[in-house]
């Protein structure tokens, strides 16, 4: 009987884990990923072109909110090798002045927007990385939005 329930178990188990899907693929980097939040979230974001070897992209966002976004932070965690390498948090809406034309935006209502994201050309070692980012809405910070990625770098840039 016991083999049964952790066979059972197992299987459950196996068939809940969320499935990951190819996000883009080039010649240095590979990109996965899968839903981590509670519940069905519609979020999608894409970053274009999918390579490091640029230091400007395009950040693609088809979100669906399951709360009004007038306070929005988000959090970033990355992982190398069960090594965390980075780790940021920023508010992207406070509520008044806002920079981003998805803050505003009511329980329901569909945000498709393209964000330019800048900055030094990243250094990474070669190998499968693992990145978290987390959406919070609203002063109690409820989770609205959770992705994993998994970046497979196949070189190692500098």
């Amino acid at each position: 009987m016991f083999q049964l329930a952790v066979m059972i178990l197992s299987v459950y188990g196996f068939t809940m884990a969320e499935e990951k899907y190819l996000l883009c693929r080039s010649d240095d980097l590979d990109i996965f990923f899968s839903s981590c939040g509670p519940g069905r979230i519609i979020f999608f974001f894409r970053v274009e072109p999918c390579s490091l070897k640029v230091s400007v992209w395009r950040g693609r966002m088809f979100w669906i909110p399951k709360a009004d976004i007038t306070t929005l932070a988000a959090r970033i965690g990355l992982w190398h090798e069960g090594t965390k390498v980075l780790k940021w948090k920023t508010i992207l809406c406070h509520g008044v002045d806002d920079d981003y034309s998805f803050c505003g935006t009511l329980k329901g209502e569909t945000i498709n927007t393209t964000v330019r994201i800048s900055g030094a050309q990243p250094t990474y070692l070669q190998g499968e990385y693992t990145a978290v980012f987390e959406a919070f809405s609203g002063y109690f910070e409820e989770l609205v939005a959770c992705m994993n990625y998994t970046l497979i770098i196949k070189q190692k840039l500098h």
